[in-house]
């Protein structure tokens, strides 16, 4: 029998074959593969669970912002009508003010005005009287200064009494 190396070959793979289900190999390889397997497959669903759980964070997130976002519309749009408001109040204060201010500038005016009209009509009264006195003095006799004393000192007992 001639042996040649293909043989030697298929009968060195027989007997490693041999050995390795002598040995229980092929149950711990395939324990093995099974244990990777199953490692594999709790690591996937590790990920899925992370992924729901990353969409769940992102979803509040996205949430919470559109509510933060509203929240904001809704200050800015009262900080606008509190300005208004602001605005407004501040015109009728500014109005009141200066209708008030126009006011105690007419009451000045017509104060002064009264008191300029008191003052020349104490002027006229006096330039009267001194026009009076001298018209008096130069054009009046003893005896009608007399009378005109007596005259005016009965008018005033008449209009005292």
């Amino acid at each position: 029998m001639n042996f040649d190396a293909s043989f030697f070959v298929a009968l060195a793979f027989v007997l490693v074959l041999a050995g390795f289900w002598k040995l229980n190999l092929h149950g711990r390889v395939a324990a093995m593969l099974d244990e990777r397997s199953d490692e594999i497959k709790k690591q996937l669903d590790d990920a899925r669970a992370l992924r729901q759980e990353a969409l769940s964070v992102l979803s509040d997130y996205e949430k919470r912002a559109k509510e933060a976002e509203q929240e904001a519309a809704v200050l800015v749009e009262q900080a606008q009508e509190d300005a208004k408001r602001i605005a407004a109040e501040a015109e009728l204060a500014l109005k009141a003010r200066l209708e008030r201010r126009t006011k105690q500038a007419e009451d000045k005016i017509a104060r002064a005005e009264a008191q300029l009209s008191q003052e020349v009509k104490q002027a006229t009264v006096e330039l009267a009287i001194e026009a009076s006195a001298q018209l008096i003095g130069e054009k009046m006799t003893t005896a009608q200064s007399d009378r005109l004393v007596k005259n005016t000192i009965d008018s005033l007992a008449k209009n005292l009494h």
